[in-house]
């Protein structure tokens, strides 16, 4: 959940100057532990904690979150030396305290306790009033605020469902649904290009004020985004049936490498968030108890959905999928959803390892476990 601080000037210079002096530690963390190629968050601790606390005054439980911060950092890249800029820092339950009678924050920092007031909605509130566990505090240098991300802990009801409904993600088309739900992406597409020529335009430039508005841009662009993607993933489930259909999507691990496509097609393709639009629409199918399984997307294009023959001449454009044996005609992209909701039924094989667990009893397919959600 993230809120607004409502912060007086005293409450957000504390703030501000303990958000600079835990970037500072990351990087000076990072450094140590590319240059030592230690990267054991245990080591790290043993080798960077005393002189944390001396050269940048954080509090203990501050200067373990930096440690943490950059030990994970470095698992998917040890190659090169890690930097960080973004003014943010992560709080565990020792270092904030949410305050629900008055909807205030306790926030440890490097000069004591702040305590700013939460500017939320009732919307907030009732979802506030559930578990806490861990928090992020945010500066956001394009509205000059401070936000807090709460982790918030739901309970969800258990998954149940039988009837599969195929999803392919995408960019001429952003998802279509082998149920019949479809939402087009031109309009999306010419935008996200509108947004490229202004960061190209200003990249030229490269005077101090086209690069404010550059971050000013990217922020904007982010925020554009990432309501798109809500109001698509919100609008997709709320077409399901509780209680009978789920979800199918195809795995996209490597598609960036998998896929081809023209020179002129590979900025929207390579800049377009297929991963973040799945990950949208799994945990709200989750809220709802609508179970979501992921399959491996061989020949999802290529495959006629009637006779089951492959063939890379099936695929006639981007758009158009005629079968060269039975004929079977009908959009590229509403055909790879009908192949991921056979793949899903055991039409082309059996399913591969559900993100939800999933066990068939009778006619009905059944959660067994929620895989963190």
């Amino acid at each position: 959940m993230v809120c607004k601080l409502d912060c007086t000037k005293e409450e957000f210079d504390k703030l501000m100057k303990t958000v600079i002096a835990f970037r500072g530690a990351c990087n000076y963390i990072s450094e140590v532990a590319y240059n030592e190629r230690c990267f054991n968050p245990v080591a790290l601790h043993h080798l960077t904690y005393q002189d944390v606390r001396i050269k940048f005054g954080l509090p203990a439980n501050l200067a373990v979150r930096a440690r943490n911060r950059v030990a994970k950092s470095y698992k998917k890249d040890r190659k090169r030396m890690h930097k960080f800029t973004a003014l943010s820092m992560d709080l565990d339950k020792k270092l904030f305290t949410l305050r629900r009678n008055e909807w205030t924050v306790s926030i440890a920092t490097i000069e004591g306790r702040v305590k700013p007031k939460l500017a939320i909605g009732e919307y907030q509130r009732e979802l506030l009033k559930n578990p806490t566990r861990d928090a992020k505090l945010v500066y956001r240098r394009d509205t000059k605020e401070f936000y807090i991300h709460i982790t918030v802990l739901v309970n969800t009801p258990e998954p149940k469902g039988y009837n599969p409904v195929g999803v392919d993600v995408g960019i001429n088309n952003l998802l279509v649904a082998s149920g019949g739900f479809k939402v087009k992406g031109g309009e999306i597409k010419q935008r996200r290009r509108h947004f490229r020529e202004l960061r190209r335009s200003l990249q030229l430039k490269g005077t101090s004020s086209a690069k404010r508005r550059l971050k000013r841009l990217a922020g904007r662009e982010w925020r554009w985004v990432n309501t798109v993607l809500h109001q698509v993933s919100k609008a997709f489930v709320n077409s399901l049936v509780v209680g009978r259909d789920f979800v199918v999507m195809e795995k996209l691990n490597g598609i960036r490498q998998r896929c081809k496509h023209r020179k002129e097609q590979r900025a929207d393709f390579h800049s377009w968030a297929f991963h973040r639009l799945q990950f949208m629409i799994e945990y709200k199918c989750l809220e709802k108890g609508i179970p979501v399984v992921y399959v491996e997307p061989e020949y999802t294009s290529q495959r006629c959905p009637r006779c089951g023959i492959i063939d890379k001449k099936n695929r006639r454009s981007q758009a158009l999928f005629r079968c060269v044996s039975c004929g079977f005609q009908h959009n590229a992209d509403y055909v790879a959803s009908l192949n991921l909701r056979k793949l899903a039924s055991g039409g082309w094989g059996s399913v591969n390892s559900p993100n939800v667990g999933v066990a068939l009893h009778g006619n009905h397919l059944q959660a067994t476990r929620f895989n963190g959600w």
